[in-house]
């Protein structure tokens, strides 16, 4: 039998919810013309990709109560999603 994996809210969750909302805020934030250097609005929007994904992945882990080695797949196939997209973009 194998042991059973439970995280708390406040370990796994409510971090996901923040990286995710930070995500979305760094890109609405840096999409919009401003008055940030063009370089660095390049560079926010990947991190801001990653930020949301890598929350979602944790918010994922969190739901189905499953600690992420065990998440192997879906970490590598969003791994090739953020790739993906910032080599496309």
């Amino acid at each position: 039998m194998s042991p059973s994996f439970s995280s708390s809210f406040v370990r796994r969750g409510l971090p996901a919810l923040l990286l995710i909302a930070t995500g979305i805020g760094l890109s609405v934030v840096f999409r919009k013309s401003s008055a940030w250097p063009a370089d660095i609005q390049h560079m926010v929007f990947p991190v801001a990709l990653v930020l949301a994904v890598g929350g979602s992945n944790l918010l994922s882990s969190y739901v189905r109560q499953r600690p992420l080695a065990a998440m192997k797949m879906e970490l590598l196939s969003s791994l090739c999603l953020v790739a993906t997209l910032l080599l496309l973009r």
